[in-house]
């Protein structure tokens, strides 16, 4: 074990920190979009998703088969101990996000095993977020720019190089 390594409990904890939680409706003007704080809790939920999505992606790429489970798990965990107080998802409950998440990372593991790139992925949350009437259209332009701002995807992978 290198000097650097980290334990996968250290490697979770590393990947939920580096994972931004919550997106405002301040942070969304700044982005040029106007949104309730309804509409923001559900931009949080479907960019919660994308993180997950890729953290979890991240993990099949870098660890041994044989520990993804125990690191996924870690990740789900703490997500969920923190649903409602620390991630601000409104009146959303943890186990119909959870749900819906599946849905959302089999979505986009088909995308990725098509050959899409992260831009392609976050393209397709910007679809999905106008579909549901989270946002008009003229703004899906920003949306992307926000998710790509806000999905850190080559700092999951950095992060689990260093797990020993």
């Amino acid at each position: 074990m290198s000097a650097n390594s980290m334990t996968p409990r250290q490697a979770a904890v590393a990947l939920v920190a580096a994972m931004p939680i919550g997106v405002t409706v301040q942070q969304l003007e700044e982005y040029g979009i106007e949104a309730t704080v309804e509409q923001a809790q559900a931009i949080t939920q479907e960019v919660l998703s994308v993180n997950l999505f890729w953290i979890l992606a991240a993990i099949e790429a870098h660890i041994p088969q044989k520990y993804q489970a125990a690191l996924s798990g870690l990740i789900l965990n703490e997500m969920q101990a923190g649903w409602g107080t620390t991630v601000p998802v409104g009146s959303v409950d943890w186990t119909a996000y959870f749900d819906e998440w599946q849905d959302r990372r089999r979505r986009y593991s088909r995308l990725v095993e098509e050959g899409a790139s992260p831009l392609a992925v976050c393209a397709e949350a910007a679809a999905l977020m106008e579909e549901s009437r989270l946002i008009k259209e003229p703004d899906r332009r920003n949306l992307l720019t926000l998710l790509i701002d806000f999905v850190p995807v080559d700092t999951y992978g950095q992060l689990l190089e260093d797990v020993g």
